[in-house]
């Protein structure tokens, strides 16, 4: 009987891992926007429950028509980290989504 295959995550202190996925969000552009999601301040939050990633994430309106784009971008990037095996993304607009929600950087981007 074989082993599953180790994720590098496995190696690291604990919550790392959570940290690491965060940042793997990074590679989810935003194409109206173009900024990755984490900067945007549309994850509002990463779980990691053995190898299944969960993630809690917004959209800049409730009627942005990229919500399922975004959805699927986000388990794409982390299926193919190789770090998880499933992603579950939820979609809220509680609490809404604000400027104010963004990092420093993408304020910056933005002129603000």
């Amino acid at each position: 009987m074989s082993r599953p295959p180790l994720a590098v995550t496995a190696l690291l202190e604990p919550g790392t891992e959570v940290d690491q996925l965060r940042e793997q969000l990074r590679d989810v552009i935003d194409p109206e926007l173009g900024l990755d999601v984490v900067s945007l301040g549309l994850v509002y939050g990463v779980e990691l429950h053995g190898r299944v990633a969960a993630v809690t994430m917004t959209t800049t309106t409730p009627a942005c028509p990229l919500g399922e784009y975004l959805s699927d971008e986000v388990r794409r990037v982390l299926l193919a980290s190789g770090a998880v095996d499933r992603a579950e993304v939820v979609v809220t607009h509680r609490p809404a989504w604000s400027p104010a929600m963004m990092s420093d950087d993408a304020r910056r981007a933005f002129g603000w």
